[in-house]
């Protein structure tokens, strides 16, 4: 593996913004001219330096004199996707480190040739990917002490576990419209494996990660890459057909789509703040043929695009910490911080209280977070409830999660379904 210096560079780059705070790693990613070829090697280098971000911080930083300075963030970098590569990936010693010592170069930065070559060489004897017990504690679980320290209050008998799926390489989870059997039986024939799901009856599991572009089925939109625990959405939500539904922050639109497809005729608006998030779900809806509507507003001032019509069913996924999705956004590790997640509870309380007035009596809300945290899920609904005398829970009936509050937690496990929080709310 390995596609040289340029691509290594590129990796640099990328991990550098999310260091400095300034992107997440999809955005810097996004922004970045990539030779096709490369486009898989520096995603892994990205992706998998950020999964064990913290660990490689503490040794990396043992090895240097002094703190890196702002202006050579990207060499710093630099050298935590070399100490990954020596780690994580089958590339030969001599290989990785004459490759991201050359990587220096493309980055305008030759003096950093010494440094990186002397601090990979020290870091080529020790094994990264055993524990020791010397490091502090968020290197030797790569979780933030903050996170670490909110998990154990939450979830003291489970926390180590919802840990190790942080750090796993998540699944590659795809979900079948129509007939999961039939998807299957056509994957079988192309030489696929899968498995499938035990929580969704739309889930597939691959044994090995595929380019979903090649799959039979994904052009015209019979497969779509979704973890099984987002796939719960729509059928907890249960909208008929010519029922009014909102999908509230619905990029990257996999839940929209879902919806779109799990009852035909539903007359759905998918609605997200990012205008360029926006062209996501419309590629997405597009692909599979869904005739929806899609606008870029926010959720939380509805005078700016509601037309004043009842909604029959709202999906309000609201954003968070994605402290259940933490193996699939990895990056968040390194820029969340304790404080956001009070910032974050404010404005899931704040979406509920601005969507609430546009379901009619009768309709249906559910709430839904990719979170672990309580403060992101039963807190915000009780408190919600609390104060919305015309909300009533519908409860969740299912052999899956935790329940916890007026809805449920699903933790996230290390080969298959990442950790989401659903609760279910009636407008009488």
């Amino acid at each position: 593996m390995g596609s040289g210096a340029e691509a290594r560079a590129q990796a640099a780059r990328i991990l550098a913004e999310v260091l400095a705070g300034s992107a997440t790693l999809p955005e810097a990613f996004g922004r970045v001219r990539i030779a096709p070829r490369d486009v898989g090697f520096v995603r892994e280098l990205c992706w998998g330096t950020a999964r064990h971000g913290l660990r490689l911080e503490h040794v990396v930083r043992a090895q240097l004199k002094r703190p890196p300075r702002a202006r050579d963030l990207d060499v710093h970098a630099l050298l935590l996707i070399g100490a990954y590569q020596l780690n994580w990936l089958k590339v030969p010693v001599h290989a990785s480190v004459h490759a991201t010592v050359a990587a220096c170069a493309h980055l305008g930065k030759d003096w950093a040739r010494g440094l990186v070559n002397a601090v990979l060489r020290r870091i080529a004897t020790m094994d990264l990917t055993q524990d020791d017990p010397v490091w502090p504690r968020a290197a030797r679980h790569d979780h933030p002490e903050w996170l670490l320290d909110a998990l154990a209050a939450a979830w003291p008998d489970q926390w180590l576990a919802i840990v190790e799926a942080g750090n796993a390489r998540p699944p590659m989870t795809l979900r079948a419209a129509g007939s999961r059997e039939t998807a299957r039986a056509r994957l079988t024939a192309e030489g696929i494996e899968s498995i499938p799901g035990q929580l969704a009856d739309s889930a597939l599991y691959l044994d090995t990660p595929r380019d979903v572009t090649q799959l039979p089925g994904f052009a015209e939109g019979r497969l779509s890459v979704q973890d099984e625990g987002a796939q719960l959405a729509a059928p907890l939500l249960g909208a008929e057909t010519g029922e009014h539904v909102l999908d509230a922050c619905a990029a990257p639109g996999g839940k929209s789509l879902h919806l779109a497809q799990h009852t035909a005729g539903v007359d759905l608006v998918a609605l997200d703040i990012d205008p360029r998030r926006c062209a996501r779900i419309r590629e997405n809806l597009d692909r599979a043929g869904a005739s929806t509507q899609v606008i870029a507003a926010d959720a939380s001032h509805p005078d700016g695009w509601w037309d004043g019509r009842p909604f029959d069913r709202i999906l309000l996924d609201a954003p968070c910490t994605a402290s259940g999705i933490l193996r699939r956004q990895p990056d968040v590790r390194l820029l969340r911080r304790r404080d956001d997640v009070a910032k974050l509870a404010r404005i899931q309380r704040s979406l509920l209280d601005a969507l609430w007035p546009l379901l009619r009596a009768g309709g249906t809300l559910v709430y839904c977070t990719c979170s672990v945290l309580p403060e992101e899920g039963e807190q915000v609904v009780q408190g919600f409830l609390d104060t919305h005398p015309d909300a009533v829970v519908s409860t969740i009936e299912a052999d899956w999660g935790i329940l916890r509050g007026p809805g449920r937690q699903l933790l996230p496990t290390v080969d298959r379904h990442d950790g989401f929080y659903y609760a279910r709310l009636t407008h009488s």
